[in-house]
């Protein structure tokens, strides 16, 4: 019977078919030859594979079926996805198609010859085999093609998941350790996005040290590292086989209880609590040349195979060429059975901030390359996180760095009370504040006593608190009675909140002009002013009366037509620096810092507000005089153990203006325990004030082995371990001066009465037992006494309190300021103020309400001036 294209071809491929296994040899091992990127990934390609397509090629040409009819084999679809998730690009995919169909054909034409030599029946016969096997290729491509692009959009799609998930739980507190730690849990944990299987099986995180530092200047070489977070797969080992990359140099390693044993115990590999982390780690350095080191010197990323199979890939944009020599590379620190690793850099905003290292052990496919990209992409928000967390750690350090340079680092010495002082700063991210608090010692033994809070947190916040503590000092220099000294400071946080006025207005101008010229540059930076916006919460403000802002002289204006309409117990109880708590709510807000984002992400600082409270202290008649301006109420407790809140005159807060302040002068048994503090300590734990009031009642009255204690118990009962708000608080203990130590005489406006004064003098301090100081006592007293019966007015009086050191007051009616002077040549007065002044530790003059006194503080250490002075 002759012979038919359709025969020709059906008893080639039934030839063919006896030899099967001949033919499935040669495609493998053209496929191995031509495309051997196939054969890396054994659960993708496979021997089983190409037999597949071969036994079904040559069945449906030996028996004339259609190839349209045929249906892919089973596990094609599943390799071809597969290969997808591997990485493995199309191209490859469709030329292992046309590899495969090219050696088919040539092995059938080439039996189509051995059968007949008729040259036009094998051209039928070739044609219709070409037909048949591209028909076959083509559907197999198409739908191959389909489920490649399937499988890569899902893998896109769960990437880009897997980033926008990274940028939601990395970053999520200003704090460098925990923020390093999310970044580790995170590639260590089942995600979605990767059929819930984690991303790495063992991370490490290192950062700079002079970056973890806040420093910006060029770090050390070689470079010293800190290694914040490690973290190996949460995986349960009867679950994965990651088990056993977790327990690969288990043996041996140290008890996972100590901080480093827990951390040689992952960086060998073995499993760990998943919340591990070191907060002081021991700095430690990478080997030169290493892959970490490279990444840290050049800010590039590097996939590396452990295993040398393939051959290593140093770099992605410069592959090592397969069969060519690969470079050594030090070897740094890595579990035993990994067999990849990514190394990538944290950069951000232009520094490397430090270097992740991410492994796979057995179980997992090696890296590649899209794996790099998206661990550069996790990388690069999580250093913008870990940059954020350290500016603002830094930013907090040098906040709380300044307020506590501006409080007095240790009470001077005195003998009026006996005290005790802490401040505590809030531990979100408002951070630092305004709270402060001040003891001054005052002429006559007295001591001044000061707590106040400015509005607002951060820096300016700070400063301003440093500029006010100033202006009280000064003005406490000059013996102003507490009403009045609130007065003034009323006057300097005005003249401040205009000069911030002032300064905001022309941030404003300039960043207008900033926005009309570079709005296509911020476009561009867009991304980082986002992740920087977490550390600008640090300076953010706070309304002191729950109200809206202040318009300056409006408000200071609008506040002129309210009057103080507060109760004993209401007043204060609240918020020092709420207007209604102070009764100052009709129509008017107390300014506050309204902290603006100027251009360049800078704060410009609005208007002004602050509260105080002002105590002055004399141990001799055991009085104190208070006045407050806004603050909350004091506390005394009595020597009985009986609380009582004092109750002060309402006054406004500092920066109103306008509005007078009132003075309240009490007298305490000696022992009395006076406590000023801001309104933070009340507010601190979300309870009502009465309830924070109750607490500080019984954390005052508790025993207590001195009065640091009760500081410390106070602290330690009313505020959590973050509060919410920086806090001041000032205990004082009163002491008193008895008739032992203080001795006054009253005066006649008679010159004869200097020489009476200077005896008196004289007799008491031998009875002191200060015969030392009789000679400069006496010259001083007679200089004062004299100064005052010529040009004073009477009732005169001579006073000495023996303290820490001898002091000398000498009053009068007058109400004439005595200045210092240098006398000409020829003068015969205006030398007796200049020889106090030379004797001397201290003097000055205070004015009361009706007349004035001139001190002066003598001691042993004191001689005689040269002449020359006088």
């Amino acid at each position: 019977m002759d012979l038919t294209a359709d025969g020709l071809v059906s008893r080639v491929a039934r030839e063919l078919g006896s030899k099967a296994d001949e033919l499935i040899a040669e495609v493998e091992w053209c496929l191995r030859t031509e495309l051997p990127d196939l054969w890396e990934y054994s659960d993708a390609m496979t021997s089983e594979n190409v037999a597949q397509h071969v036994v079904v090629v040559l069945s449906a040409l030996e028996h004339g079926v259609d190839t349209r009819a045929l249906e892919q084999p089973i596990a094609e679809l599943t390799r071809v996805r597969r290969l997808a998730r591997h990485g493995v690009p199309v191209s490859v995919v469709l030329r292992a198609f046309r590899l495969g169909q090219g050696v088919m054909l040539d092995r059938l034409l080439e039996g189509m010859a051995r059968l007949t030599d008729d040259a036009t029946l094998i051209s039928e016969a070739a044609r219709r085999l070409i037909v048949t096997a591209t028909g076959y290729v083509d559907r197999s491509s198409e739908q191959g093609v389909v489920a490649y692009e399937e499988e890569r959009d899902r893998r896109l799609r769960g990437r880009l998941s897997m980033v926008n998930e990274a940028s939601v739980r990395i970053g999520t507190t200003l704090d460098i350790a925990r923020t390093t730690q999310e970044l580790a849990d995170f590639a260590t944990q089942p995600l979605a996005g990767l059929a819930d299987r984690s991303f790495a099986d063992l991370v490490t995180v290192d950062l700079i040290d002079s970056a973890l530092h806040g420093h910006d200047a060029p770090p050390e070489d070689p470079l010293v590292l800190r290694r914040l977070a490690r973290r190996t797969s949460a995986a349960p080992k009867e679950h994965s086989e990651a088990g056993a990359f977790e327990a690969g140099a288990g043996e041996g390693s140290e008890s996972a209880g100590s901080e480093l044993g827990r951390g040689a115990a992952l960086e060998q590999g073995a499993a760990v609590d998943s919340a591990t982390k070191v907060a002081l780690p021991k700095p430690h350095t990478f080997p030169a040349g290493s892959l970490p080191a490279r990444a840290l010197a050049t800010g590039h990323p590097f996939r590396h195979r452990l295993d040398g199979e393939p051959p290593d890939l140093i770099h992605p944009a410069r592959p090592v060429p397969r069969g060519a020599s690969v470079p050594p590379v030090p070897s740094a620190p890595s579990p035993p059975s990994a067999h990849s690793m990514l190394v990538v850099p944290l950069r951000a905003r232009g520094a490397t901030l430090g270097v992740a290292q991410f492994f796979r052990g057995p179980a997992s496919d090696a890296f590649d390359d899209e794996d790099l990209l998206l661990a550069q992409e996790i990388a690069a928000r999580a250093a913008v996180a870990v940059d954020n967390a350290r500016r603002y750690t830094h930013a907090r350090a040098t906040a709380i760095s300044l307020q506590r340079s501006l409080l007095p680092s240790r009470t001077p010495p005195q003998s009026a009370v006996e005290v005790a002082c802490r401040y505590r700063p809030a531990g979100d991210r408002a951070g630092v504040g305004g709270d402060w608090y001040d003891v001054i010692p005052l002429s006559g033994a007295r001591v001044a006593l000061v707590v106040g809070d400015v509005v607002g947190h951060g820096i300016h916040a700070a400063a301003t608190m440093g500029r006010l503590r100033t202006a009280v000092r000064t003005l406490a220099d000059i013996d102003l009675p507490p009403d009045e000294l609130l007065t003034h400071l009323d006057d300097v946080v005005i003249r401040l909140s205009a000069e911030a006025e002032g300064e905001g207005e022309e941030e404003g101008e300039e960043g207008q002009e900033h926005e009309q010229t570079g709005r296509g540059a911020r476009q561009g930076e867009a991304g980082d002013a986002r992740a920087d916006a977490g550390s600008g919460d640090m300076a953010d403000a706070r309304s002191p009366g729950g109200g809206g802002r202040s318009e300056g002289a409006g408000a200071r204006a609008a506040a002129g037509h309210g009057l103080p309409t507060e109760s004993p117990q209401a007043a204060g109880l609240g918020s020092g620096s709420s207007a209604s708590a102070s009764g100052w709510a009709t129509g008017s807000t107390l300014p506050t810092t309204s902290p603006a984002r100027a251009p360049g992400g800078a704060e410009s600082v609005g208007v002004i507000g602050a509260t105080c409270v002002y105590a002055v202290y004399d141990p001799v008649s055991r009085s104190c005089t208070l006045a407050r301006a806004g603050h909350v109420l004091p506390v005394v407790v009595a020597p009985d153990g009986v609380v009582d809140v004092l109750d002060l005159p309402p006054g406004p807060p500092l920066g109103l203006g306008g509005l007078p302040f009132e003075a309240v002068e009490v007298e305490w048994p000696e022992g009395t325990v006076l406590a000023l503090y801001t309104d933070g300590l009340l507010e601190a734990r979300g309870h009502d004030i009465e309830e924070g009031l109750a607490r500080l009642r019984d954390a005052l009255v508790r025993p207590a082995a001195s009065l640091e204690a009760t500081c410390d118990a106070v602290l330690g009962s009313l505020l959590p371990a973050r509060p919410p708000d920086d806090v001041a608080l000032l205990l004082a203990r009163t002491r008193a001066l008895g008739a032992a130590q203080v001795a006054d005489w009253d005066l006649e406006p008679d010159p004869a009465a200097v020489g009476r004064a200077r005896a008196n003098v004289a007799r008491q301090l031998a009875v002191w037992g200060l015969e030392e100081l009789d000679f400069l006592a006496e010259l001083v007293v007679s200089e004062l006494v004299t100064n005052a019966i010529r040009y004073g007015r009477p009732p005169i009086g001579l006073r000495l309190i023996h303290d820490r050191t001898l002091l000398c007051e000498v009053s009068d009616a007058g109400s004439t300021t005595p200045h210092l002077r240098r006398a000409r040549v020829f003068d015969e007065g205006g030398r007796g103020l200049l020889l106090v002044a030379q004797l001397a530790e201290r003097w000055g003059t205070r004015h009361a309400r009706h007349g004035k006194t001139v001190w002066a503080e003598l001691n042993a250490s004191a001689s005689l001036p040269d002449m020359a002075f006088l």
